[in-house]
């Protein structure tokens, strides 16, 4: 069976021979009847290919969603696994700076050393975290970044402006035309 672009170049092969035949002085019937009804033969035969690649495209679609859904509901997953993990260190926090603390200096002996049959637990101090006022802070302690980002929409914006009005585009920006199909 003839690819879809084989059958377009015989369609444009015997649209030209038909041409050719309509320009010249001496008319064939019976030629310009069988390329007309080879026309219309290979016009069909480009038809049911187009529904096919239509087939196809709706299809693809379909797939495409399917996948989209299984994303959104990896998403919701992986954030009730993180829920799950933030209520599990939230636990652990809870012993280490509560709990344990508290049972140690109850039942530790004097130098804040608790021991059990798995494990030994000793109470030291140590500082925390820090707390930074911004407004009243040395300037010291201040870190400036500086983020440079290309802004591709202007750019974009830019050389398509260039280029419908026949200018030279911008240095260092280059665009080029690509054909898109629309399904409607």
């Amino acid at each position: 069976m003839a690819t879809t672009k084989e059958i377009v170049g015989e369609l444009i092969d015997v649209n030209q021979e038909l041409e050719y035949l309509e320009q010249s002085n001496d008319l064939d019937i019976d030629k310009h009847k069988e390329l007309e009804e080879t026309r219309l033969d290979l016009h069909k035969q480009v038809k049911v290919k187009l529904d096919n690649v239509d087939y196809f495209m709706v299809e693809l679609s379909k797939r495409e969603h399917i996948i989209d859904a299984e994303i959104e509901h990896m998403k919701d997953e992986v954030a009730r696994l993180k829920s799950r993990r933030k209520g599990l260190e939230r636990t652990k926090d809870y012993f280490n700076k509560t709990l344990l603390p508290s049972v140690i200096l109850e039942v530790g002996n004097d130098n804040g050393v608790y021991e059990t049959n798995t494990a030994r637990y000793k109470l030291y101090e140590t500082f925390g975290s820090v707390m930074v006022y911004p407004h009243i802070v040395a300037d010291d302690f201040k870190k400036v970044e500086i983020v440079e980002k290309l802004d591709k929409v202007k750019a974009r914006k830019a050389a398509i402006s260039a280029f419908n009005a026949g200018e030279d585009m911008p240095i260092g920006i280059d665009i080029t035309k690509v054909k898109r199909v629309k399904r409607t």
